[in-house]
């Protein structure tokens, strides 16, 4: 069986030589799960991958037939997914072609009206694989297994997913030993499945479920050593959807880690909501290593918050902001912009928030409904969703990374809104956070700080090696920029005034 991380060319556009590769840890999962279970399995990750049906051939020269591709799919991954896959059917027409990850559990039905794929795994699928990859080599029926979704005849069937999700301390650890392309940054841990809130744009619990479980903390300690000890890690993320939900574990976790002395060796980031702090928690926390955080705050506005469901108050994420800088963090955050009844004040205010407190990096999201998520369907109701060939316009950053002579369109925009005055906006806030020189020079200096959003080089060398592409870098944002400028002073899709640009500029 070989397991494909689907990725499109590209997809970081003028940022890509500056943004890390991480690791695609589902995949890596799934790998190290049927290898405990005695399954021959392989795989391919196109971000690293410079030829995709090379490795695809050199692979298969060592697989027994009916070959079995299984592809991991994003949304914004889902052409390069389907362009991949027929033409690998059309070589192999014998193989089984199996979609699984977010867009297909989100969207099965859509996955299996191309006629070369041949089923979807739904939901978490470490168990399910090893039972379909054993049925189909054995020759037996496979079309009972939980959570898969299947042609009968003209019909699409779709199994219930299982009762039992997957219990994490069953699994094998994860299998950092086959990721050690110099491309990939290796500094993450991942501790726990799950996210009990209902954030209408969040889709990432699509596959993984509300129920919230987690890693034992020797597994994760475990984890920690063997990315200092055997790979020289300094820097680690938790990527985790929600770190905190547990205070007891992570009290445990934190015991742990000084036991083992891991807090003077290693330097942890993570993702926190301002509602799951508290100072007592936090300076626990900074104590034990963790020394980064990041947070979602998502708008100034304490209507849409509730709009969104995001379960906590603007306040309480200025208030766990706050303490955080008090105690020493480093604080990143994220906005979005043109979400649901938003308006231009709207998007003001939370410039203004941004720049009032005391944060180290900010990215401004445009608004994305992706599929399975309550955004998508209230795009869908308000007739506002807006899908560009398979989904290449599925991008929650593009404002900012996007070529300036070629944009992409948004996915959605709220009624009454505009989406060249809510890009008009993004870049408005863009340049007000980060035209400061303490902030760009934090960003050139300490790549390893936050959560990875920047990385110049890591020494001299490797800065210098970037040279070239920081040129283009600079050369594109002030193309971009300068086109905001040209709009503002033509008053043409934007609220913005000259005054505004030159008081957020000025005003710190």
């Amino acid at each position: 069986m070989l397991l494909i991380n689907s990725s499109p060319q590209n997809a970081l556009k003028i940022f890509q030589p500056f943004l890390p590769i991480f690791v695609p840890i589902g995949l890596g999962y799934l790998t190290a799960a049927c290898r405990q279970q005695g399954v021959s399995v392989n795989f391919i990750d196109e971000q690293v991958e410079e030829d995709v049906f090379a490795a695809v051939a050199r692979k298969t020269k060592n697989m027994s037939q009916p070959y079995i591709f299984g592809f991991s799919v994003l949304t914004a991954a889902m052409k390069q997914a389907i362009v991949v896959s027929r033409k690998i059917k059309a070589k192999y027409p014998d193989s089984i072609i199996v979609f699984g990850g977010i867009h297909p559990t989100a969207q099965p039905e859509e996955v299996l009206s191309f006629p070369h794929i041949d089923l979807v795994l739904r939901g978490e699928a470490e168990q399910t694989l090893i039972e379909l990859y054993r049925h189909i080599k054995a020759g037996q029926d496979y079309s009972h297994l939980a959570g898969l979704s299947y042609r009968n005849g003209v019909q699409i069937c779709h199994n219930p997913l299982s009762c039992d999700p997957v219990d994490l301390d069953t699994m094998p650890p994860f299998p950092y030993e086959l990721f050690t392309n110099p491309k990939y940054d290796m500094g993450f841990v991942i501790s726990s499945r799950g996210c009990p809130y209902n954030c209408i744009f969040c889709s990432n619990r699509i596959v993984t479920g509300k129920r919230y479980r987690y890693f034992s903390g020797e597994h994760i300690v475990s984890a920690l050593e063997l990315l200092h000890n055997k790979y020289g890690q300094t820097f680690v993320l938790f990527i985790d959807d929600n770190f905190l939900v547990s205070k007891n574990r992570i009290y445990n976790l934190l015991e742990l880690i000084k036991k083992k002395d891991l807090h003077n060796k290693l330097s942890f980031s993570f993702q926190a909501r301002g509602d799951n702090v508290d100072y007592h928690l936090l300076k626990e926390l900074y104590e034990g290593g963790f020394k980064s955080v990041f947070f979602g705050i998502e708008t100034a506005s304490e209507e849409i918050m509730k709009l969104i469901n995001k379960g906590e108050t603007v306040q309480q994420c200025i208030d766990a902001v706050m303490m955080a800088k008090d105690i020493g963090f480093h604080i990143s955050a994220t906005f979005i912009f043109g979400l649901p009844t938003e308006t231009h004040a709207d998007r003001l205010q939370a410039i203004r928030l941004a720049r009032r407190l005391p944060l180290d990096q900010v990215r401004f999201n445009n608004a994305t409904p992706y599929p399975g998520t309550k955004l998508y369907n209230i795009a869908q109701r308000e007739n506002r969703l807006h899908i560009e060939g398979l989904y290449e316009n599925f991008l929650s950053v593009g404002t900012f990374i996007e070529n300036p002579f070629k944009k992409t369109p948004f996915s959605y925009v709220p009624p009454g809104g505009n989406e060249e005055e809510i890009r008009s906006d993004i870049l408005f806030a863009y340049l007000c956070f980060y035209l400061d020189p303490k902030k760009l020079k934090a960003m050139f200096t300490n790549p390893k700080q936050g959560v990875g959003w920047f990385n110049s080089g890591e020494n001299f060398m490797q800065f210098l090696k970037k040279i070239p592409s920081l040129g283009f870098l600079f050369m594109m944002l002030t193309i971009k920029f300068s086109q905001f400028l040209w709009n503002i002073l033509r008053k043409q899709n934007t609220q913005i005034s000259l005054r505004q640009v030159w008081h957020g500029l000025t005003e710190r």
